[in-house]
């Protein structure tokens, strides 16, 4: 026990020091805003712009926050999840970052991460459809407004609900939004055919194989679709056990010298 004890202490003190330096680390990489992706212009702001713009403005609608945070995620983030970007792009959460996400991923074999927190998703800046509309839900959900993710065989989606009771179709991913709900585009999919009309523009010269419009058209279409839940509740308690785990291992060391202390002075 006498050795036990300052083991668990000096865990207790790598695991603080490493969550100290990760506080002054970024997720986000330089060599992303040079990184070649499917589509023009792909991020095309600053994280220290985005985290400007991702609170709510005073008197602004649900329904103009939703499409302005869409919009801003989707000039926030690259279209990239190549296997070869997986360390460079910090796919694999690092230990810096938060250690118990990572043991995790070594647990399970995940090899990519996808954040559930908007904060951490933007910040990293990188993903597939998924990645946007989780970080996407996540901005609404912490501002007041319902949001579920869709998966369309295959391409990730997010339907707000907006205290009118109106729905909107939110694409962070392509920069679009439908003006109707799921239910209505699923009951007449050519609905969202003038939103995606220009669907070829948005990719870089030369990309053969990508969704037309007629793609995305048939994409709405009923068969297939349904509702992708993501949980976010391990990731919300990781955040916090990272800090409280390195006290709880430092704590019977720091206890038994308190008490050799106050016994030599009494």
């Amino acid at each position: 026990m006498k050795i036990l004890r300052p083991l668990l202490f000096l865990t207790g003190l790598i695991l603080f020091a490493l969550n100290i330096n990760g506080l002054f680390k970024s997720l986000r990489k330089e060599e992303l805003y040079s990184e070649p992706t499917p589509y023009k212009d792909d991020i095309s702001i600053r994280f220290s712009e985005t985290k400007k713009q991702w609170g709510r403005m005073k008197n602004e609608s649900d329904r103009d926050f939703a499409i302005r945070a869409t919009m801003l995620i989707n000039h926030s983030m690259a279209h990239y999840w190549k296997d070869e970007g997986i360390q460079k792009y910090y796919m694999q959460v690092p230990l810096w970052e938060n250690y118990i996400l990572t043991i995790k991923q070594w647990i399970t074999g995940e090899r990519k991460y996808e954040f559930r927190n908007y904060k951490k998703a933007i910040e990293r800046g990188v993903g597939i459809c998924s990645q946007p509309c989780i970080a996407l839900k996540d901005m609404l959900n912490e501002n007041g407004i319902k949001a579920e993710l869709w998966d369309l065989k295959g391409h990730i989606i997010v339907e707000a609900a907006f205290s009118d009771n109106s729905k909107y179709v939110l694409d962070p991913d392509y920069g679009k939004f439908v003006p109707y709900s799921m239910k209505q585009i699923e009951d007449n999919p050519e609905l969202v055919r003038e939103t995606y009309k220009n669907q070829d523009a948005i990719y870089t010269a030369g990309l053969i194989e990508h969704k037309h419009t007629d793609d995305i058209v048939k994409l709405y279409e009923r068969d297939g679709n349904h509702i992708y839940y993501m949980d976010k509740s391990f990731e919300d308690f990781s955040y916090i056990a990272i800090w409280i785990l390195p006290l709880l291992l430092a704590m019977p060391f720091i206890l038994v010298q308190f008490k050799k202390i106050r016994i030599r002075f009494l």
